[in-house]
C-alpha cells in the first residue's frame, strides 16, 4: 500500500512487515525518513540545524544543506560533498546535477523496462518526477512495492527534454540513507572455482564496497550487499539487503561519516559506464531489490527467495519439476560421437535419470577448445543423420535432452571469424586480448545478435529437446564497437549487455518450453538479471563438495535453492575422502537442483543401486527446494554446514547437515517448525516440533566426517 499524506507532505510505502517513508520539503527536495519495521516510523528523522561549512541555499535558509540531511537521490556538486548516485555532464561542459522534485504519481502495477529483466508484477509503484533546470532532463524515480514478499523495486528512467545533448555519468537509482548504527556490511566475494563466499566486515567510517569491472556480473563480486546490526544473528536482528538486477558491470558502496551516518548507493559501474541522451531520447536503469528483516538473515533471505522465484524467473519455470541430467562433458570432453551418446543415454536410463545434456563440441568443427565457437549448425562426423534424428533416438531411449551452447563468443579458427573479424569487441587501433582461446562477439551490434539467434534457430527447429546450458565463458577487454561513433564508445558495455538480455529474450522466445540453465565459467554470471531467463544457474565449475559448501551457503543467502545447479561428480577429491564418496557428495548437492557429471559407463552395480536410491529421494524433497523456506541454524561452527529447507504451510522439511572439520556435535537445534505439530521422520520415529527446536535433531557420525539428510512430515 502506498499512502500519501498531504497535509505532510509524506509518502508511506507498506508491505506486509515493513514501511518506508519520505517527505517532501521546501517543495523541491524529496528526504528520506526511515525504512524498517512497520508502524516505527517517526517524523523527526530529518531535522533541519545549522551546521558550519555545510553549503546551504540561500533562499531556503542555512539550516538546510542537503550535505546533512538524508535524501532520496543525491546529485553530484550540487552542496552533497558524500558519494553521490547521478551525475550529468551538461551541454556547457560541467557536471553540476540538481534534480529538484516537481509531482508524484501513484499507479497499479509498475512500469516496464525497457530491453532490461525486471521483477514482473508488482502492487503499486510509486513515481517521483525530478526536473534539472539546466540539462533541461526529466528524472523518473520509482518504487514498486510486493506486499507479500516485503521487497521494493528501485529504478529510474532518464528523460532529456531540452535541445543539447548530454552525458549520463553515474545512474544509482538506488540509494538508501540510514541515521545511524553499528553495522556489518555482508557480501558475496571469491573468485573462479571459489564463487560467492560470505564475506563480512564492520561498516568502517568511509567508503567501502564491492563492484565488477569484467563485463559480467559475480566471480569475484556478487551484486548483492547487506547491512545487518553487529549483533543480529540468522533468526534475530535487524538487517538490510540489496539485490541488482543486472549481470554487467555494477558497484555498490556504503558510505560512512564521522558522525555514524550511512549512506548505500548500488547501481551501474561508474568507471565503465557513460551514456550519450539526446535530445528526445530516454534511458532507463536496471532495477534494485530491497528489503528489510527485523528477525535476522533468515528472513531476509527468506523475502529475496520469495521474490525471485514469484517475479523474476520465469513464471513457467520457476515452481515446476526440474530434470535430473547427466552432463557428457566429464566423461567425455569433446571426445564423442552419436554412437557413443546413445550408448551412454541407455546407462543414464538404466540409472533413472531423466536428460541427458550434450555438452560442447557437437558443432561447426568444434573438436577442442580453439576452434568452432560461432559456426552453429551440426558437425556431421559426430551426427551423421543430423540432430533431430539422434534426438529422437534419445527419446526413443525415454531420456530427454539438453545442448550447449555459448552465443556471445567466438573462435578465431572458425567460419564465422573469417567472414566477420569486425564483429568482435576491440577498441580502435587495438589488438583484441584473447581469454580461453576466444574472443567476444560484439553484441552492441544488432546484425550480430540476429545472426546467432537466426543461425541457432534454424539448426535447432526440428529438433526435439527440452534444455539448454547456456554458457559465457570468459570476460571482457578492449571494449569499443565498430557500429557506435566516438562520442558513444563508452556505451559499449551496456550495449553488449541489452545485445545479451535481447538474444537471451529471442532465443527464449523461440522456444518457451525448453528450460535454460546459465553458465558463465562455472558462477560468473551468478545474478538476478540472468535467473529472469534462466531459472536455473550453474554454480561453480568447482564440484569438490567440501569446496561447495562455502560457494553454496553463499549463494543460498541471496537466491533460492532452485537457482542453484549442483552435480554429483568424482573428480577433485579431498582429504576427507579417500576415493570419491558418492553419498556425502549427493548431500551436498541436496542444496540445489540435482544433477550428475561422471563416466556413468565406469559405475559398478552398488554405485548404480545407491545413484537410484538417491534420485528417488531427491524427488521426494524437490518441492521444498522449488518452494520452500531456507532457514541456516545458529551457532555453527568452522566447518559446519547445515541447510534446513521447511515447506511454507510448515507441514514437512528436510534438514542437510555436514561436518568437514569441525568438533562434533550431537545434536542440532532446528527453527522455523510448527511447535505445536508432531512430525514423523523416514524411521517412523515421532517429535513434536518444539522438541526439534529446544531438544534437537541427533547427529550421527558417518566415517572421518559428518553429513546426514533428516525429513520430518506433518502426521
Amino acid at each position: 500500500m502506498i499512502i500519501f499524506d498531504d497535509k505532510n507532505k509524506t509518502f508511506r510505502l507498506k508491505t506486509r512487515n515493513t514501511e518506508y517513508a519520505m517527505r517532501i520539503v521546501h517543495e523541491k527536495y524529496v528526504v528520506h525518513l526511515y525504512y524498517g519495521g512497520k508502524n516505527h516510523c517517526r517524523g523527526d528523522a530529518c531535522k533541519e540545524k545549522i551546521v558550519d561549512f555545510a553549503p546551504y541555499i540561500a533562499e531556503v535558509g542555512e539550516s538546510f544543506s542537503l550535505d546533512t540531511i538524508p535524501t532520496e537521490l543525491s546529485f553530484f556538486d550540487s552542496g552533497d560533498t558524500k558519494d553521490v548516485a547521478v551525475k550529468i555532464k551538461n551541454a556547457n561542459g560541467d557536471a553540476t546535477t540538481l534534480f529538484y522534485y516537481k509531482t508524484y504519481r501513484v499507479f497499479e502495477g509498475r512500469e516496464e523496462l525497457k530491453d532490461l529483466p525486471h521483477s514482473r508484477g508488482g502492487d503499486q509503484t510509486l513515481e517521483l518526477i525530478y526536473f534539472d533546470e539546466v540539462s533541461a532532463c526529466v528524472l523518473r524515480s520509482y518504487y514498486t512495492i510486493f506486499e507479500e514478499c516485503d521487497t521494493i523495486v528501485r529504478y529510474a528512467k532518464f528523460e532529456n527534454s531540452g535541445k543539447n545533448t548530454v552525458y549520463i555519468e553515474q545512474a544509482s537509482a538506488c540509494q538508501l540513507d540510514i541515521a545511524g548504527g553499528d553495522y556489518s556490511l555482508v557480501t558475496l566475494a571469491g573468485d573462479y572455482c571459489c564463487e560467492r563466499n560470505i564475506a563480512e566486515s564492520p561498516v568502517h567510517v568511509g567508503i567501502q564496497g564491492i563492484y565488477s569491472k569484467r563485463g559480467h556480473s559475480s566471480h569475484r563480486s556478487n551484486p548483492f550487499l547487506a547491512l545487518k546490526e553487529k549483533s543480529a544473528s540468522e533468526n534475530k536482528g535487524e538487517a538490510y539487503a540489496f539485490e541488482f538486477v543486472y549481470s554487467g558491470d555494477f558497484e555498490a558502496r556504503v558510505e560512512k561519516s564521522f558522525s555514524g551516518k550511512l549512506r548505500v548507493l548500488m547501481g551501474l559501474n561508474r568507471d565503465t559506464f557513460s551514456w550519450c541522451l539526446e535530445s528526445g531520447e530516454t534511458f532507463y536503469t536496471p532495477e534494485t531489490i530491497l528489503t528489510y528483516s527485523a528477525e535476522g538473515m533468515n528472513k531476509l533471505s527468506q523475502n529475496l527467495h520469495d521474490h525471485i522465484r514469484g517475479h523474476i524467473m520465469p513464471p513457467r519455470f520457476a515452481y515446476a519439476e526440474r530434470p535430473v541430467v547427466i552432463n557428457t562433458w566429464e566423461a567425455m570432453h569433446f571426445n564423442f560421437d552419436e554412437s557413443k551418446a546413445l550408448q551412454y543415454a541407455l546407462r543414464a536410463k538404466s540409472l533413472d535419470m531423466d536428460m541427458i545434456v550434450i555438452d560442447d563440441g557437437w558443432y561447426g568443427n568444434r573438436c577442442n577448445d580453439a576452434s568452432g565457437l560461432g559456426d552453429w549448425y551440426v558437425n556431421r562426423k559426430k551426427f551423421t543423420e543430423g540432430l533431430a534424428a539422434f534426438s529422437e533416438k534419445v527419446h526413443a531411449i525415454g531420456l530427454k535432452l539438453g545442448i550447449w551452447i555459448e552465443p556471445e563468443m567466438i573462435s578465431p579458427n572458425s567460419d564465422l571469424y573469417k567472414k566477420h573479424p569486425d564483429w568482435v569487441l576491440c577498441s580502435r587501433g587495438r589488438k583484441a586480448s584473447f581469454g580461453r582461446k576466444q574472443l567476444v562477439l560484439d553484441l552492441a551490434n544488432d546484425e550480430v545478435v540476429d545472426y546467432i539467434v537466426n543461425a541457432l534457430k534454424r539448426t535447432l527447429f526440428g529438433v526435439k529437446f527440452e534444455y539448454i546450458k547456456w554458457d559465457f565463458n570468459r570476460c571482457l577487454s578492449e571494449a569499443g564497437s565498430a557500429v557506435l561513433p566516438a562520442e558513444r564508445q563508452s556505451e559499449t558495455k551496456h550495449r553488449f549487455m541489452l545485445g545479451s538480455y535481447r538474444m537471451h529474450r529471442l532465443l527464449t522466445e523461440a522456444f518457451p518450453d525448453v528450460l535454460f540453465e546459465g553458465c558463465s565459467g562455472g558462477g560468473g554470471r551468478f545474478d538476478a538479471g540472468m535467473l529472469y531467463y534462466c531459472p536455473q544457474i550453474w554454480a561453480s565449475d568447482n564440484t569438490d563438495p567440501v569446496c561447495r559448501l562455502p560457494i553454496q551457503k553463499g549463494t543460498l543467502l541471496a537466491y533460492p535453492p532452485s537457482a542453484l545447479s549442483a552435480h554429483v561428480t568424482v573428480t577433485r577429491y579431498n582429504k576427507l575422502e579417500t576415493s570419491p564418496d558418492l553419498s556425502f557428495r549427493f548431500n551436498v548437492a541436496c542444496d540445489g537442483i540435482l544433477g550428475y557429471e561422471m563416466d556413468i559407463t565406469r559405475l559398478d552395480a552398488g554405485q548404480e543401486t545407491q545413484i537410484r536410491d538417491q534420485i528417488v529421494r531427491y524427488k521426494a524433497i524437490q518441492h521444498l527446494l522449488l518452494g520452500g523456506d531456507v532457514y541456516i541454524p545458529s551457532d555453527l561452527q568452522n566447518g559446519e554446514y547445515a541447510t534446513l529447507i521447511v515447506a511454507k504451510d510448515k507441514s514437512e522439511f528436510v534438514l542437510l547437515y555436514r561436518n568437514t572439520g569441525a568438533e562434533k556435535r550431537d545434536r542440532l537445534p532446528l527453527c522455523g517448525l510448527k511447535p505445536s505439530a508432531e512430525y514423523e521422520d523416514a524411521a517412523g520415529n515421532r517429535i513434536k516440533g518444539d522438541s526439534l527446536e529446544f531438544s534437537n535433531v541427533c547427529i550421527q557420525n558417518k566415517s572421518d566426517y559428518s553429513f546426514l539428510i533428516f525429513y520430518g512430515k506433518i502426521i
